[in-house]
C-alpha cells in the first residue's frame, strides 16, 4: 500500500507543477463610441419615446459601461428645423428639449459632436401596421407546456414594409423579437411570435411592433440573427455590425449603434 501511494503522490506532484497562470493579452483598438438613438411614435397613446443614449466601447473582460458625457446632440428634420438634446446629469442619455412633432415620410438625421469629432446619421419615419389581435395558445415544449403569443396585424397593399415586434415581460429574461418584411404577404395578415415556458396565468406580457425604413430592418435582420443564433464549436464569430451614423472627422473610425426612427404599434396583453 505504501508503494501505491507513493506513484499516486508522485503523479499528482506532477500534474501540480505543470499549472501554470497563462495571461492572454487581447488586442484592444481604438476607442469608438456607441450609439443607441430611438425616436418612437406610440399610435395607440400617442406617446413619445425620444432619447439617444451614448457610451464608449471597453476591452473584452471590463464588464462596465463608460457614459459618453457632454456631447453636443441635435436632430436636424426635412425642413431644416433643429432640436437640441440635453444630458441627463452624466449618465449619457440625451433627451430633446422639444418633442420632435409626428410627421410619417419624413427624414430625420442625427448629428453628434463629442470629443473633437462629429458623427451623422440619418433614418425615414415610415408607417406600422395596428396590432389589432393578439392569440394565445400552450404548446408542447421538450417535455412541459409553454404559453405561445401570436400578435397579428395586416399589411398594407402595394407598399414595401419592414418593422420588428417585440416582446418584453418581468417574466421573460430578455426581450423576444421577430423581424418581419412582406414579400410573401402584401396585403395579407401576418403575426409575430413569443414562445416561452416561463409565463403563466395573469402575467403581463407588453407587445410592440416598431416601423422600419429598408436600411434599419437590414440592420436589425443581421444584429438579432447575431444574438440569437447559437450555431456549433466552428460558427464564425459575430463581426462589428456598422449602423447609419458615418465619423465625419475620422471616417476609419465609425461608431457602433443605430439611429431609428419608428411608428409604433403597442398592444399590453394579460395571459389567459
Amino acid at each position: 500500500m505504501r508503494k501505491i501511494y507513493f506513484y499516486f503522490s508522485l503523479l499528482s506532484l506532477v500534474f501540480a507543477s505543470c499549472e501554470k497562470v497563462v495571461d492572454v493579452e487581447l488586442n484592444y483598438s481604438d476607442e469608438r463610441l456607441v450609439i443607441e438613438g430611438q425616436l418612437n411614435w406610440i399610435k395607440e397613446s400617442k406617446q413619445t419615446e425620444q432619447r439617444i443614449l451614448l457610451s464608449k466601447t471597453t476591452p473584452y473582460f471590463d464588464n462596465q459601461r463608460i457614459p459618453a458625457t457632454g456631447a453636443q446632440v441635435l436632430v436636424r428634420d426635412s425642413q431644416d428645423k433643429v432640436y437640441e438634446f440635453k444630458e441627463e446629469g452624466t449618465t449619457g442619455l440625451y433627451f430633446p428639449l422639444d418633442t420632435i412633432p409626428f410627421q410619417l415620410g419624413s427624414e430625420l438625421t442625427l448629428q453628434i459632436d463629442f470629443e473633437n469629432q462629429t458623427y451623422r446619421g440619418s433614418d425615414i419615419l415610415n408607417p406600422v401596421a395596428t396590432i389589432f389581435k393578439v392569440v394565445q395558445d400552450s404548446i408542447p415544449l421538450f417535455g412541459s407546456m409553454a404559453a405561445q403569443l401570436e400578435a397579428y396585424s395586416i399589411d398594407a397593399k402595394n407598399e414595401d414594409n419592414y418593422s420588428y415586434f417585440e416582446f418584453t415581460s418581468n417574466q421573460l429574461e430578455e426581450p423576444e423579437y421577430n423581424v418581419y418584411r412582406d414579400d410573401f404577404s402584401n396585403g395579407s395578415e401576418y403575426y409575430g411570435v413569443l414562445l416561452d415556458r416561463n409565463l403563466k396565468k395573469g402575467d403581463a406580457v407588453r407587445v410592440r411592433q416598431y416601423s422600419l425604413s429598408r436600411t434599419a430592418y437590414q440592420f436589425w435582420y443581421i444584429l438579432i440573427n447575431q444574438n440569437t443564433q447559437q450555431g456549433g464549436p466552428f460558427q464564425t464569430n459575430p463581426a462589428n455590425l456598422n449602423g447609419n451614423m458615418v465619423n465625419l472627422s475620422k471616417p476609419q473610425n465609425s461608431p457602433l449603434g443605430y439611429f431609428r426612427v419608428s411608428e409604433v404599434s403597442e398592444v399590453n396583453y394579460q395571459l389567459k
